[in-house]
């Protein structure tokens, strides 16, 4: 499915003077930001961390500049000096990671140009999970019980009284616990075995407990001029690369705008002053009629292709307002019941419970019935008809990654 609507009230005020964007951290996101705004007009630089980026085989992007990430300090310094010899007109970050240490080093690197972000300090708050969760119950936004780390002791005795299930997660996404992203956990038994993994953990003091919470995930895309919200798109999360529905959403679907959550959303923008694009999570259980709150994403969502081709063009949006233009409310309707699918996580969600016996035969082929047809009916999360090596590329790179392995093995 490739057709797109134009986004409502637009003025493309790039296209005469082919402003640079240096868009920073190679995501599945950052080829619909490099469309998007290539499409406008604008000239886009990819910052990645990756030699042979999949991304950078867009049309789209016209530059491609290796920033080394895997030492903070070496990112800022790298990052600083391009800055400050090539003078790009904007730098958009894409990632959760690159958006922290920038926001981290707002002294040093905000004065060398215009940054498409919320401003550092409300970037910093909305990461730090404990900071949100102390703040929506004010706003009359339901939240799961929770509790910051104290002690294993405490934790042990908490958890009994939220009663179980219950989850374990870190303050922020910056690390993963067990590489998962959340740990749900179903029984007491299970609760005091984690817990007696994670004594060795370095870093005890960023793990949060927290009442699980019910029902399917619920991704409310915003954009927001000084806490008022000018575009709006919902999409709920069907399936997951993860069996338990923790992991990154690999098919969703656009619904209709739920008037609780928008508010519950306008609340809490309007009391952060919030300033640019987000994406704000939920978790909503239809059969009991509950809601509570999950997180929320100063950045933008990985399912950005999904409202971008229905006409909610939130990387032009974006660079708007890091303009400190102010864009006409969308109002128009998005189409609801349209799906987005990401064929190659999925892929290899599937590849993985083949080979550690995860599912059983019939529920495989199940599984890949489901992925075909879901892959010939949706929107996709990176291919584009006018722009498909980067999906290509993507696929390519990792047929050849395993046929090398298995050539090694042999």
């Amino acid at each position: 499915m490739d057709r797109e609507v134009e986004p409502p009230g637009f003025i493309n005020r790039a296209a005469p003077t082919r402003r640079r964007v240096l868009v920073l951290g190679d995501y599945r996101q950052t080829v619909t930001i490099a469309r998007s705004l290539g499409r406008a007009g604008f000239q886009i630089v990819l910052g990645t961390n990756d030699l042979h980026s999949s991304t950078a085989q867009s049309r789209y992007v016209s530059d491609v500049r290796v920033f080394e990430d895997s030492s903070h300090d070496r990112l800022l310094d790298e990052l600083e000096a391009y800055l400050r010899q090539e003078k790009p007109d904007y730098v958009f970050p894409v990632g959760e990671y690159q958006a922290r240490c920038i926001a981290g080093a707002s002294e040093r690197l905000m004065p060398l140009s215009t940054w498409v972000m919320p401003d550092p300090s409300t970037v910093l708050r909305c990461f730090d999970k404990r900071a949100l969760y102390a703040l929506t119950p004010t706003l009359g936004i339901p939240t799961a019980a929770w509790c910051e780390y104290t002690s294993f002791e405490n934790w042990s005795r908490v958890a009994c009284e939220m009663g179980f299930p219950v989850v374990v997660k870190r303050k922020d996404s910056s690390a993963p616990i067990k590489q998962k992203k959340a740990i749900i956990l179903r029984t007491p038994e299970a609760f005091d075995r984690l817990l007696a993994e994670l004594q060795s953990e370095p870093d005890t003091e960023s793990l949060v407990l927290q009442k699980f919470a019910s029902g399917e995930r619920q991704n409310c895309h915003i954009a927001a001029a000084r806490g008022r919200i000018v575009a709006y798109f919902q999409q709920k999360v069907l399936r997951t690369d993860e069996l338990d529905g923790t992991g990154i959403g690999v098919e969703g679907v656009s619904v209709p705008i739920s008037p609780d959550l928008r508010a519950y959303c306008e609340r809490l923008v309007g009391a952060l002053g919030y300033h640019g694009i987000g994406c704000i999570q939920f978790m909503v259980d239809e059969k009991r009629g509950t809601v509570a709150f999950l997180e929320f994403n100063p950045r933008m969502d990985s399912t950005v292709a999904l409202p971008y081709r229905l006409g909610y063009d939130y990387p032009r949006i974006a660079v708007e307002l890091a303009a400190h233009d102010a864009p006409a409310p969308i109002t128009r309707p998005y189409r609801t019941g349209e799906h987005y699918h990401w064929l190659y996580g999925d892929a290899l969600s599937w590849l993985d419970c083949h080979k550690h016996r995860r599912k059983n035969r019939t529920e495989l082929l199940r599984w890949a019935f489901n992925m075909v047809w879901s892959a010939a009916t949706s929107y996709h999360l990176t291919w584009d008809v006018r722009d498909p090596i980067p999906t290509l590329h993507l696929f390519w790179k990792k047929i050849f990654a395993a046929l090398q392995k298995r050539a090694l093995l042999a």
